[in-house]
């Protein structure tokens, strides 16, 4: 099986706000683990819609929430 980094094989994101992004810098949930996510961190996780009914956001916010959430542990 060939990696994305193997064939060079990537897709562009449309944001809620119109931009393009390459998928390598988000992070995709289906709508039920998007919810215990939002139940988790609240209005610091801002989730955009896909086309097909998931969620994503960026991986950079993820990432910080999840740091953050380890350090207070």
């Amino acid at each position: 099986m060939k990696t994305k980094e193997d064939n060079k094989e990537w897709h562009l994101i449309h944001t809620d706000n119109g931009e393009w992004i390459s998928d390598e810098y988000v992070e995709e949930f289906s709508p039920k683990e998007a919810a215990l996510l939002k139940e988790k961190y609240g209005d610091r996780i801002s989730f955009q819609h896909g086309l097909e009914g998931e969620y994503w956001c960026y991986k950079h916010e993820l990432q910080a929430l999840q740091q953050k959430s380890d350090n207070k542990q």
